[in-house]
């Protein structure tokens, strides 16, 4: 059996879309903007060290400003195992042990060095602090303790609202890790459940079992960290409605974190689970638009039954009263005019500062190489225009699912966007404030895009078009789970002629 698969991120990317009568229909719901302005390994590579210099020599000729907070954000690139619907940048970490190991380690505290006693970061109090990856939890209690130790001493945490680190069961359950991680002033920790059904977990090639999900979150709470979330997945292949509100019913009643974070499967064109999906050897139950809608639904009046009834974030649900920061709100920007900047360290990491957007090498070896040589380890970085920067704000609003007006700096520059969205019902305007209604919620990543610029559209679909034509991942134009030949070419190279890219013969 063949299955058409609808490819909701490129039909999302239309400039007009909004003004269409489809807004809602199921193919047009795309991905919430996590990271802008976007950056492309293809369109914005920095190819020579004169390059760099120039982009980078911010960091030793002005200081930060302070009224703008800031979110340092670690990539640890290392997997126990791989997750075959994970579209991140990572490693195996049984590929860096030994030497490969300390270099590792040591390249991230180069980095911390380089960065903290830089002019720009000089003084600068630290807002935030998330480990993610890949899996920082891959990494031995040693390496992660050396690292951390790193940052409390190069950086100023006086004011630091949480240290939050994504796990594993397969890395927590060691002996003594999370133990640590406390006593290293971690505050928060998350690891991705994803689905209770062993059948799915098997055909998503997670490796951690059932046992060890409630036994890690067990010992989460024992060791006395302050908060905890569970990511949960929907839209999967298999999963059926009531599979799902099993799943819930795990998390929530048994499991009870203190955080929810849902997220929709994604299923990147060109990847190994997208062959095997558009196959037919995973399920009949497969991904679609309109079964994605119908989980979303029954995951937010669900959470909410089960006492999960605070929505912090677009995909984040608390059954606390005082929930503090969580790290993500830095992440998106803050909501607010100034908006929040993002130190990344490690490959793979983005950063923003400013007008600054940029990326380190995904590549670990290089990382480290460049990293060793004393070179700043970035692959891709751009000057984003002001335009773009205004526009930030806005385009992060619907994570958040409102906007204070005052934090909005030129607001009537988004009146035709704001007055269709109240027009319309997905969202409500008052003298303080723009909120998405239910139904905005709902479209909250289409919503996004209505901000983009035009330039800032087609810059995605270009990335898009180039990530597919070159074999490379979407998400980081890199080689994660990349096999073959995308589907979308594969008709055009089928009908080509053998000889069409040859030169024409004389005579």
């Amino acid at each position: 059996m063949t299955t058409t698969i609808e490819n909701s991120f490129m039909l999302g990317l239309d400039s007009n879309f909004y003004l269409k009568d489809d807004f809602e229909s199921p193919e047009k719901r795309t991905n919430v903007t996590w990271f802008y302005p976007k950056i492309c390994g293809f369109q914005d590579a920095l190819r020579t060290e004169q390059e760099k210099a120039e982009y980078f020599s911010f960091l030793d000729r002005q200081t930060h400003p302070q009224q703008t907070d800031i979110l340092l954000y670690f990539h640890i690139p290392f997997c126990e195992a791989f997750c075959n619907f994970c579209a991140c940048f990572k490693e195996s970490s049984a590929k860096y042990q030994g030497e490969q190991r300390v270099r590792f380690v040591k390249a991230m505290v180069k980095e911390i060095e380089r960065n903290a006693r830089s002019a720009y970061f000089q003084g600068t109090k630290i807002k935030y602090v998330q480990f993610g990856g890949g899996t920082p939890s891959a990494l031995d209690q040693e390496s992660m303790a050396t690292i951390i130790q790193a940052v409390h001493r190069e950086f100023d945490l006086s004011e630091v609202d949480g240290i939050s680190l994504e796990g594993s069961p397969l890395g927590l359950s060691t002996d003594g890790y999370i133990e640590m991680l406390k006593s290293l002033g971690i505050t928060r920790i998350s690891f991705g459940v994803q689905t209770l059904n062993e059948d799915i977990r098997r055909k998503l090639t997670i490796k951690a079992t059932v046992e060890q999900v409630y036994q890690t979150a067990e010992n989460i709470r024992k060791a006395g960290i302050r908060t905890f979330a569970l990511d949960l997945m929907y839209n999967l292949a298999g999963q059926t409605d009531e599979i799902l509100a099993s799943d819930i019913h795990g998390i929530c009643a048994e499991l009870r974190p203190s955080f929810v974070q849902t997220y929709r499967f994604n299923q990147w064109e060109g990847t190994r689970l997208d062959k095997q999906i558009r196959a037919g050897k995973v399920s009949d139950v497969l991904p679609s638009g309109s079964i994605e809608r119908v989980q979303y639904r029954l995951i937010k009046d669900s959470l909410a039954d089960y006492g999960y009834d605070r929505q912090l974030l677009i995909n984040f649900f608390t059954h606390l009263d005082e929930t503090g920061p969580i790290g993500l709100d830095h992440a998106c920007g803050g909501n607010g005019y100034r908006a929040s900047y993002t130190l990344g360290i490690g490959p793979a990491a983005e950063n923003y500062m400013g007008e600054r957007s940029y990326r380190n090498h995904t590549n670990v070896d290089r990382w480290i190489k460049d990293v060793e040589d004393g070179i700043i380890p970035i692959e891709q970085g751009r000057i984003c225009s002001e335009d773009e920067v205004e526009n930030r704000v806005m385009v992060f609003f619907p994570v958040f699912g409102t906007v204070r007006k005052a934090d909005v700096a030129n607001l009537e520059k988004y009146r035709r966007e704001i007055d269709w969205m109240v027009a319309s019902g997905y969202a409500v305007e008052t003298d303080e404030a723009i909120t998405l209604t239910e139904v905005g919620r709902e479209n909250a990543g289409n919503i996004a895009f209505l901000f983009y610029s035009d330039e800032e559209k087609a810059r995605a679909r270009r990335t898009m078009y180039l990530s597919l034509k070159n074999k490379r991942n979407p998400f980081h134009q890199d080689e994660m789970n990349i096999p073959r030949t995308p589907v979308f070419l594969q008709s055009k190279l089928a009908t080509r002629p053998a000889d069409a890219s040859a030169a024409p013969k004389a005579g």
